[in-house]
């Protein structure tokens, strides 16, 4: 990813941000898009948000209902005619071939799962949109944020991610990053888990965690799949341990937001017994 992000940055003009009526014209395509959208762009460029950018994963719901959506389609991309698209990484090949088709400038966000991806994609939008200076303050912030919190010592709080389904995330993960720049121990990297996986109620109760970080609770509708949240030995874990909740709108991406979700959780930790 960092190659990558050297040659995309390279290839770019370096100049500061510049005026918003000489700005590029953007629009996003998938909740990750509209995530560095809203966090780099000047509001007077957008054009258009994703269909996800008003729903319940997104931290800027109210700004995103002033602009059109849509559904990622090449056809709706070409009739607004922006001049930069930015795209999820996933499941857009044939959207992206036609942009390129059409000669509209495209980058794509999201294929990375560690919060050092978050920082490099926070550059890439920012050169790529016209706003470099904006981009380099939000990664600056998230550097600074990271480098003023050591890693966790064996003795920090040990820590459960935990959602609805029972999914969870260990070592190589943007939750990892999180757990660990707000002063915690990850339970799955503990136990040597790698990337995403699932935490079940057996391994939960034989490793009693310090604290259960939840998150999803709050977007996820009731199902079948959701068991895992409902089960009694999980409400009764919730109710014996320690538990904090974080908003999902804040990670379903290695995104501008995981500094939401540092403040958040340490704030939270920092209240705890």
């Amino acid at each position: 990813m960092r190659w990558l992000v050297l040659m995309v940055l390279w290839a770019l003009p370096a100049h500061a941000d510049m005026a918003p009526s000489d700005l590029p014209t953007v629009a996003a395509a998938g909740l990750c898009a509209d995530h560095y959208v809203l966090a780099l762009a000047h509001p007077d460029q957008i054009v258009s948000l994703s269909h996800q950018a008003t729903g319940p994963l997104s931290p800027n719901r109210d700004l995103a209902a002033r602009y059109p959506s849509n559904r990622g389609s090449a056809e709706e991309l070409l009739v607004l005619a922006p001049d930069v698209v930015v795209l999820r990484a996933w499941g857009m090949a044939a959207t992206a071939a036609m942009l390129d088709r059409y000669g509209i400038a495209r980058v794509s966000v999201g294929g990375g799962l560690r919060l050092q991806d978050a920082i490099d994609s926070l550059l890439v939008v920012g050169a790529a949109i016209g706003r470099p200076d904006a981009a380099a303050a939000s990664a600056e912030r998230l550097r600074a944020r990271l480098a003023a919190a050591p890693p966790p010592g064996p003795t920090a709080p040990v820590a459960a991610y935990f959602r609805p389904d029972g999914g969870s995330a260990g070592l190589g993960t943007a939750v990892d990053d999180v757990l660990a720049a707000s002063g915690l121990r990850n339970l799955m990297a503990v136990l040597g888990e790698t990337g995403w996986g699932r935490l079940n109620l057996e391994v939960l109760v034989v490793n009693r965690p310090d604290l259960m970080v939840l998150s999803y609770f709050d977007t996820t509708p009731a199902s079948l799949g959701g068991a895992p949240g409902r089960h009694p030995v999980f409400r009764r874990l919730t109710r014996d341990i320690p538990t904090v909740g974080v908003p999902g709108a804040y990670w379903p991406c290695a995104g501008p937001h995981l500094i939401d979700a540092i403040d958040h959780l340490s704030a939270a930790t920092s209240e705890q017994p």
